[in-house]
Parts: C-alpha cells; structure tokens; sequence
C-alpha cells in the first residue's frame, strides 16, 4: 500500500486541476441524517530520510446511517479543486505497519475515526514554488450514507489549511530546511486519496 501512494502522489501532482466543482456543489438528498467532523490531525516528522505524515480524523452520525465516506479536497485559488465525485467508503481496514483505516467505533458509525500514514520522499516530488500559490485550501469531508447503495446522504466538512501549515512550520524550523517541496507533497497526498478510492473499488 505504500508503494500504491507514492505512485498516486507522483501521478495526482502531474494533474493537479482535474474538476471545477467540489462536494459543496452537491446537494444533500437526506437531511434527516446527520455527520460531522469533531477533529482532524496532521502530523509530521522525519523518518529514515523521509517525511512521515500522519492524517488522522474522527467525528460522530446519526443512528441512522448506514455507513460513511471521507474525501480530502485541494482547493486551487483559480477555484477549481482535485474532487472527482468519490468518496473513500468505508469501513476501510488495510492491516500492516502503517495500516489504513476507516471504521466505525464499537460497530456503529455513530462514532467513527480514520488514521492512515504516508511517507514522501522530498527530493522525488520534481515540483517548484509556483504550485504552491496556486493552492487555496486543504479541506476534509465526510459524507453519512443512509443505505448501502448511497443514494441518501448528507455531509459537512473541515478546513484543514491551517493544520497543515503550522506542522509543516513547525517541522522546518527544527530541521532548518526548506519547506515547498513537503507542503506541496501534502497536496498531491490529498489529492491522491481521491484516486486510492477508485481502486479500492475495483479491488472489491
């Protein structure tokens, strides 16, 4: 899985403006179910020469969902955005070192959390300052599905951006390094949760 990343990342940073829409142009077609986002977490440190990045989030829905999908959203200041239209299902447990996951807490959804860790190799992203002052925001979203088909839904979201920035500061000035090339790896990351949610449909 974490070859699988990698590539995804070096394939979503070639193409980062692929939509010019976002879930908030979707309209919700069951407001009598609820979700919402209580915390969403980067973390970032050096490991083995990389960056280890941790995304971790977790939130709460109502008793009549069925189960939940989470996307994470690069905003570009041109206002088009990395969205596709999918949204990683869950309940997602790709077990090993690092595992991915996405679960309801206790077998219900109305708790629910993901926890998944990327590493990147700067020197390998090939990307300059330029795309950084493209980019707008970073943004998560979960959707609750209230039937196994997903046709009633409702959703909100998190502004992560300034999450993101104060790691990325904080992680730079311990290690005295510039810090484009990561914050641009976060992007292409996010951007490549989308894409993972393709496959891991076609893998069920």
């Amino acid at each position: 899985m974490k070859y699988l990343f990698l590539f995804l990342v070096s394939l979503s940073l070639l193409f980062p403006y692929v939509s010019a829409y976002s879930p908030a142009d979707e309209k919700p077609t069951d407001l009598s179910i609820w979700v919402t986002i209580d915390n969403a977490t980067f973390s970032i440190n050096k490991s083995n020469g990389v960056a280890r990045i941790m995304i971790q989030a977790n939130g709460r829905a109502s008793p009549n969902v069925h189960h939940c999908g989470i996307a994470f959203v690069t905003v570009y200041k041109n206002g088009s955005t990395n969205y596709n239209g999918n949204f990683i299902p869950g309940p997602l447990n790709i077990t090993g070192k690092e595992p991915l996951i996405f679960m309801p807490v206790n077998g219900t959804w109305q708790k629910w959390k993901f926890y998944n860790v990327v590493y990147v190799e700067k020197e390998k992203m090939g990307i300059n300052e330029s795309t950084l002052a493209n980019v707008s925001s970073f943004e998560i979203w979960v959707r609750g599905y209230g039937d196994e088909e997903g046709t009633r839904w409702n959703q909100s979201y998190m502004i992560l951006t300034e999450k993101v920035k104060e790691e990325m500061e904080k992680f730079y000035s311990e290690k005295g390094e510039d810090n484009t090339i990561l914050y641009l790896g976060i992007a292409g990351i996010i951007s490549a949760m989308v894409i993972v949610a393709i496959y891991i449909k076609r893998k069920r």
